[in-house]
């Protein structure tokens, strides 16, 4: 898989029956730029970007055994509940919310883990 944004490390890493995925923030694909944006639209494009890595990596979202989703603020714990719930609508796996500083001032950082 990819290196992550701005740093050294595997995005994405099968291992067994399973897909590791960590760092992933809100930047276009296409471009490698960086999403200014609120809470909602840069979680968007953190999830879009989570299943992108996913599908490389031969799972989906569907396939989610657990999430840890970093935010910068505490108070858009709903906002961000109402975006995961877009992707993640069923049988929800199991989840973390940590309220964190995250590198280079992203709002919202995801890691996964999903079956292969």
């Amino acid at each position: 898989m990819a290196a992550g944004y701005g740093w050294v490390q595997s995005t994405a890493i099968r291992a067994g029956d399973f897909v590791f995925v960590s760092g992933v923030v809100p930047v276009d694909p296409e471009s490698g730029e960086r999403l200014n944006g609120t809470l909602t639209s840069e979680a968007h494009r953190a999830f879009r970007n989570l299943q992108l890595v996913l599908e490389a990596a031969g799972a989906s979202l569907e396939r989610l055994v657990q999430v840890r989703a970093m935010i910068y603020d505490r108070i858009e714990y709903d906002a961000l509940n109402r975006v995961y719930r877009q992707y993640v609508p069923k049988g929800p796996p199991a989840r973390t919310v940590w309220s964190v500083r995250i590198i280079d001032a992203f709002k919202v950082q995801l890691d996964a883990v999903a079956l292969a």
